[in-house]
């Protein structure tokens, strides 16, 4: 592909075979009908690469004509990615619908907070605003899991290891694209190249740790239907949850008005 190195060429194949390689597990494992939107992000993730490698194979690699299909394509992943995120949330939060709600309306908050700000900031330069939502959104999504695990692990929530693997995953991979997209930045001539080659190796990476984490059928997580169960009850078959988080839950159902528990 004109004027793109050997090694980018090459993290390109692999990374097709090992996105391919996760569809298939995520299909042959069922995995898809739990984890829809992160099923559906990976296959955008791979028809990005089957898009680009036409375009840059017939227009090159610096053509006006790639940056738009790179740049459009970018816009339907990170949004994929963002529902992939919310939907990790949901697995690990949905069963506590206080808990949930008040999850919902962060992302929500947060998403919008990014978008407005980077229209803000843009000052009708188009490449200047999507650098800066690409940047808000990857640090949003960082935050987002790492407050998750850190509300799982205070109150003391258990969370399956394929969740955690695919957590982290979506952390680190967030966190290398907000540090590559800093640089580029400020250095995008200079920097471009090696922008790919890392931005590539850490999507690889993370594909292989979700391939692992999805080796297997993830079993579906019990929902804890609290308006059925009495206290006693709630606390003996859901073991990992506490008081802590059970009173929380309470007065966030009792602050959005939800439908009160029957015991």
């Amino acid at each position: 592909m004109n004027g793109v190195a050997p090694l980018i060429q090459e993290l390109w194949a692999v990374t097709s075979i090992v996105q391919i390689l996760l569809l298939c597990l995520l299909i042959a494992r069922r995995n898809v009908r739990s984890f829809p939107a992160f099923s559906a992000y990976i296959f955008m993730t791979l028809a990005q690469s089957g898009l680009l490698f036409v375009a840059i194979k017939g227009w090159g690699f610096s053509s006006l004509v790639s940056w738009r299909i790179g740049w459009a394509t970018q816009c339907l992943v990170l949004g994929a990615r963002a529902f992939a995120v919310a939907e990790l949330c949901k697995h690990i939060l949905g069963r506590f619908r206080g808990v949930w709600v008040l999850a919902r309306w962060i992302l929500l908050t947060a998403g919008s907070v990014v978008l407005v700000y980077a229209l803000a900031v843009a000052n009708h330069n188009w490449q200047l605003g999507l650098n800066t939502a690409e940047l808000g959104l990857e640090l949003a999504m960082a935050a987002v899991v790492v407050v998750l695990l850190l509300f799982a692990r205070y109150y003391d929530v258990m969370v399956a290891p394929p969740l955690r693997w695919l957590a982290v995953g979506l952390c680190v991979y967030s966190c290398m694209s907000v540090l590559n997209d800093t640089i580029l930045e400020r250095w995008l001539s200079l920097y471009v190249t090696l922008w790919n080659v890392i931005g590539m190796a850490a999507f690889l990476a993370c594909l292989l740790l979700w391939s692992w984490a999805f080796r297997k059928t993830v079993p579906q997580a019990a929902a804890a239907d609290s308006r059925l169960l009495d206290r006693a009850v709630y606390l003996r078959i859901i073991p990992e949850v506490n008081w802590r988080l059970r009173a929380l839950d309470e007065q966030l159902i009792r602050f959005w008005q939800l439908e009160a528990p029957r015991t």
